[in-house]
This record gives C-alpha cells, structure tokens and sequence, in this order.
C-alpha cells in the first residue's frame, strides 16, 4: 500500500497546525507577565483592555449607579426635614384691605349708619414647638435609618454592577480565544482538504474522503460563525454596561483567590452578615421600629410656645395704628380623632414585620448565593483538571493518528475526528477557565466583597453636588418665580 503525502512539506504544516490549535487562546486565570514597550499599531488601538480599568469605569459612568447615587443624595435631604420638627416655624404677614359697616338702629325714628375703613397691618409670628411626644427625635432616627438603607443598597448595586462587568469581560476574553481556535481550526481543515484533493487526483484518495473534508470544513466554518457572533454579543454588552468598547486583545484576569473565605460555611456566614443586602435590611427594620415610634407620638400630648408682634393701621378714624405683642403656650391633649393615629400604629406595626422577613429572606439569599458560587468554583476545579487532561490527550491522539494516517494504517476520518475532539477540548478548558474566575467574583459579591480598593484597584472619585444653604434654597426659588422656564426635563448624567 502507497504511503499517503502526509509527510512532506504540506504534511508537516497540517500537524504544525494542528498542534498549533491546541495552544490557541490565552489562559484566562494567568497573572499578566512583563509588559514590553507596544508597536505604534497596538498603541493607537482605543477601547479597554483591563479588567481593572473596566471596573473603575463602570463605577464611575453606569447610569444603574449613578441612578442609586442621586436617590441616595435624595434620602439625605429627609434628615434635616425631620430635625425642622423642633426647630422655630417664623412667618411675616401683611394684609390691606376694605372694611364697610353699615348699622340700622331701631326707632322711632330708625337709624341707618355706615362708614368705609381701609385697613392695613403688618405681623411677625414665631411659633417654637417644645414637646410633640418624641415624633421629631423618632422621626429623625427614621431618617437616618433610611440614609442607610439608600447607602447599602448602592454597595449592592454597586458590586451587582461590578459582577457584570467582570463576567462580560471574562466572556469576551473567552470569546476572542474560541474565535482564534476555530480559525485555526479551519485553516487545518482547509489544508487537510486540499492535500485530499491533491491526493484524490494521484489516486490514493477516493470521493468519499473529499466528500468528508468538504462536510468537516463546513462544519468549521458554522462554527467559527458562531463564535463570532457570540463574541460580538459579549462586546455590545461590555459597551452597554461599561460604557465604553473593549479593546481587540483583552489582557488575562488573575486570580482572586487570596480574597475568598476558607470555606463554603464561612462564606455563608460571611455573606449572612455583610451582603449589602443584609445590611439594608437590617437598617430598613430599623427605620419601621422608628416608624412605629412616630406613629405612637400622635397620641401623646403636644406642648408648643407662640409669640407674635404686630401693627394695625386705620382700624377707625380715631384710631390711627394700634401695636400688639402676644405670647401664648399652647397645651393639646388628642382625645379621639376618628380612629387615624390608632390605624397608623397598626399600619406601622405590620410593616415593621414585613421589614423582618423581608431581613430574613435577604439573610436566606445571600448564603445560598455564596453556597452556589463556591459550588460552581469546586465544579469549575474539577472541570479544569479534566479538560486539561484532555487537551493532554488530544495532542498525543492528533500527532499519533497523523502518524497512523501516514502509515496507512487509519483512514481520513479518524484524523478528522481526532482534530475536532481536540477542538472541542480546548473550548472545553477556556469555559472552565472562565467559569471559575465568574465564580470567585459571585462569591465576592455575595459576601460583599467585590469593591474596589479590595481588589487593589483605585476607587475613582465620585464628583457630588454641594449642598445649598437654607437661604440659597429659598431665593431660587423666588429666581424661578421672576424667571419662569419651559417644561424641565430630566439632567443628562454625561
């Protein structure tokens, strides 16, 4: 039997390539090594490369952020609101007006008389409330509560963000690696049918072998299609959540290992106690306790103090300004009022427990997230150590049936069965690579530990409006009375 032309110079490129597509893509769990100075063409490339510089701009540009960060700021603002409950309440009045009186006296004769008054007067009126059983100190431990609850729900946004951003970028990564490999893949297939052909034409082929590489070839082709298309949904979605494009070769992500609990019970404990979550719960639960407080001070006695200085013009025409001072405490006692303060507690007590299993679902949720991730992280190990095994085996398999091919003793086929499940090895590894980095960063995040300065990442500043004193508050709004302006419409956050 003619040996087969798999060992020439066209032979030995098809191997060259095969071996060449076990070793395509980059190992994602690699530290980056030594950066060399890059060419000119690599430099004007634009887009983000790193994972650290995609985290910092998705903290600082994500609109789900940015979103969280204005409704935290909002939140802040109830404080002072309910530390005004026992603050001084100060209003000037000022009227002018026309009083007409007409008398009609009983006679006989009767009497009609009549006079017109123009009256006018000016008042300063100051009312301190001394006691309004405890509502406003309540009210304002409610609002601090609150604060709290808006802040740890922004960690929480925040690291949900963050957790997107790493696992889109890790797709991507994981992306551009399976296109490589499938291109390889069709360059050896692409080969492998046209030394067929060449064979065919001396006669050692048959049809049938042609037919076959024709079929493999095709199939390489739908496949490396599919890559594509995969990889260019991961990086719409990179742009979407980042906010910016990745760059053509994304660098290798290290490891976070020495960040992740010993254990998967620690991890529960851990994420049972500091998930932001958690931690927003348990300041919303504080907030109802006060709620309910607040609730009860309506039915409390009410102790206020009033003082006011005024002055009356033209009240008759032998009167020409009369002066006035008053000051007057004022004692409530509520005795009945149909029912509302008593259903307002009711209402306060049932949202103080929803507020309590609300923290005991939140509590249940985040631990079996972290038991999940180190779930996956153990699966993902596990996967790791047989694909690499794997693709091991599949080198040897390729060179070996290449060698059995030469020999006559195996027929095109097994070649190309041997190249594919080579293949599908080293896709298998560089998903399992992928999927244990996604899963170290779920378990951060569900232990609420996926922030930045963690990860050794510098945290950008977050630009924030300063707050406007209490009197350049008032005079805007007396600026947009005299200066009125179309409809508002929402502010751009770019």
């Amino acid at each position: 039997m003619p040996r087969l032309p798999f060992h020439g110079k066209r032979g030995r490129l098809m191997a060259a390539t095969a071996l060449a597509v076990l070793a395509a893509g980059p190992a994602l769990a690699e530290p980056p090594r030594r950066s060399h100075p890059a060419p000119a063409r690599a430099r004007a490339e634009t887009g983000i490369a790193t994972l650290g510089a995609a985290f910092q701009r998705a903290f600082r540009t994500n609109p789900d952020i940015l979103a969280q960060r204005a409704a935290t700021r909002a939140a802040q603002e109830a404080i002072p609101q309910a530390r005004a409950g026992l603050l001084p309440q100060v209003s000037a009045t000022a009227y002018a007006g026309v009083l007409a009186i007409r008398q009609l006296q009983a006679g006989p004769p009767t009497v009609s008389q009549g006079a017109t008054y123009y009256q006018r007067g000016v008042a300063l009126t100051a009312t301190q409330t001394l006691f309004d059983g405890w509502r406003t100190q309540n009210s304002v431990l409610q609002a601090q509560s609150q604060v709290g609850t808006q802040r740890e729900q922004m960690r929480a946004i925040e690291q949900a963000v963050l957790l997107d951003v790493a696992t889109t970028y890790l797709a991507v990564a994981t992306g551009q690696a399976l296109v490589e490999v499938q291109k390889r893949n069709v360059g050896f297939l692409t080969e492998t049918l046209n030394t067929t052909r060449t064979r065919l034409a001396s006669g050692v082929a048959t049809p049938t072998d042609v037919s076959q590489a024709e079929a493999r070839l095709s199939r390489g082709l739908a496949d490396l299609s599919q890559a594509e298309t995969d990889l260019s949904i991961a990086r719409d979605r990179f742009l979407r959540i980042v906010g910016a494009p990745p760059a053509a070769r994304l660098s290798p992500v290290g490891a976070v290992d020495r960040l992740l609990p010993r254990s998967r019970e620690s991890s529960r404990d851990i994420a049972g106690r500091d998930n932001p979550a958690v931690l927003a719960a348990i300041a919303s639960v504080r907030a109802a306790e006060s709620a309910v407080r607040v609730a009860q001070g309506q039915m409390l006695p009410q102790v206020s103090l009033q003082a006011q200085v005024s002055r009356d013009y033209g009240i008759d025409t032998q009167t020409l300004q009369n002066d006035n001072a008053q000051v007057v405490g004022r004692l409530t006692v509520p005795l009945y009022a149909g029912g509302a303060p008593e259903s307002q507690v009711r209402q306060a007590r049932e949202l103080l427990g929803q507020a309590q299993m609300q923290l005991d679902s939140a509590r249940v949720q985040s631990r079996s997230a972290a038991f999940a991730g180190h779930a996956a992280l153990d699966n993902a190990n596990q996967t790791i150590r047989a694909a690499t095994a794997e693709v091991r085996a599949a080198e040897v398999t390729v060179d070996g049936v290449r060698k059995q091919v030469e020999a006559g003793l195996r027929t095109l086929t097994d070649l190309l069965n041997a190249q594919q499940d080579s293949v599908n090895a080293r896709a298998r590894l560089l998903q399992s690579q992928s999927d244990r980095l996604v899963a170290s960063y779920t378990i951060l995040a569900a232990t609420g530990r996926l922030d930045l300065p963690r990860l050794g990442i510098s945290q950008p500043a977050v630009a924030s409006p300063q707050p406007q004193s209490d009197i350049g508050v008032r005079f805007d709004a007396w600026r947009e009375l005299r200066n009125p302006t179309g409809p508002a419409g929402p502010p751009s956050s770019r």
